[in-house]
């Protein structure tokens, strides 16, 4: 009696071992599985098949918008890592080592990416060599859209629209006590580099589309025309045309380890009205040359600061 007791016991105690085993094979085997489907997407390069759901994820330019949908790459650029509006988010991000083209690939290699997301057209083929590559044209798309295509490579779609939608809210509240202080004034976005100046409206990143299109205000006459009703991203103009490319405000930047002083030292910019008036934003150029939508968010905080601060 005694030993039947024991074998029904040792028989109950094989059967749960077994449970437990099948479960964890189940369980594997789910893993394993979601781990090999895969989808096809739309490209600027055609169909792609990539992960359903990649997690090894490498870009070469793009990382703000991963960010915003709590998608972390394992490799993303250098330059896009000193962003410092992204400064909270990047940690365990690895800087691709840009010091030559060998060294990069070598690098993505090594990490055994399951997606590739690069800007560059150049580099597809030899990246498609090692894991499917989404390539991204620059420029082909608005910042909406091409937040709501990365995340759409994630899986993220909603979490972006909520991020979107969050975010034009935010505008849109700010948008009345900017107006109230610019009112029919003009702003205006300057940035030097080398020996250049650049002009700039709502197509170029650097707060542009916040100031034009979400607040709706003004640039001078000649931007206005160009690169904010007309599709001009940006122009090259002399020292001599500041007056005509500049407002009663100015949003100025300057490019890391530039020498400004052909500008800063010259009677044509001190004689501006928005410098001698003191309505100059200086802006860290490296902060505000991305337009995902964190680095966006962080602008056009900046923005309503500074303009909020000059209607006191």
């Amino acid at each position: 009696m005694k030993l039947k007791r024991e074998l029904k016991k040792l028989g109950i105690g094989l059967l749960m071992v077994c449970s437990l085993v099948l479960i964890a094979g189940c369980s594997s085997s789910s893993k394993e599985q979601e781990s090999k489907d895969t989808k096809i997407v739309q490209t600027d390069k055609g169909e792609v098949e990539i992960p359903a759901n990649p997690t090894r994820i490498v870009s070469d330019y793009y990382l703000g918008e991963f960010l915003a949908v709590d998608t972390k790459p394992i490799i993303a650029s250098p330059y896009a890592l000193e962003n410092p509006f992204l400064a909270d988010y990047i940690e365990g991000i690895e800087p691709l080592n840009i010091t030559s083209a060998e060294t990069s690939l070598e690098m993505i290699a090594q990490a055994e990416p399951d997606l590739i997301v690069t800007i560059t057209e150049a580099d597809y083929d030899k990246y498609s060599k090692i894991a499917p590559t989404v390539y991204i044209e620059d420029g082909k798309r608005s910042d909406e859209e091409l937040f709501e295509y990365i995340a759409s490579l994630v899986n993220k779609e909603e979490e972006a629209k909520q991020y979107m939608d969050d975010f034009y809210a935010k505008a849109n509240e700010m948008k009345p006590a900017v107006q109230d202080v610019v009112k029919d004034q003009t702003v205006s976005i300057v940035e030097v580099w080398p020996q250049q100046i650049y002009s700039m409206g709502s197509h170029f990143a650097r707060g542009g589309t916040i100031l034009y299109d979400l607040w709706d205000l003004k640039a001078p006459e000649v931007v206005q025309k160009e690169m904010v009703d007309g599709d001009e991203a940006y122009k090259v103009i002399s020292l001599e045309a500041l007056p005509e490319y500049t407002g009663d405000y100015i949003l100025y930047g300057v490019l890391s380890d530039t020498e400004p002083d052909f500008v800063e030292d010259s009677a044509i910019w001190n004689n501006l009205p928005a410098v001698k008036d003191g309505q100059v934003m200086p802006y860290q150029q490296v902060a505000f040359m991305h337009r995902d939508p964190i680095s966006l968010n962080g602008q056009m905080d900046e923005l309503y600061a500074f303009f909020t601060k000059n209607g006191e």
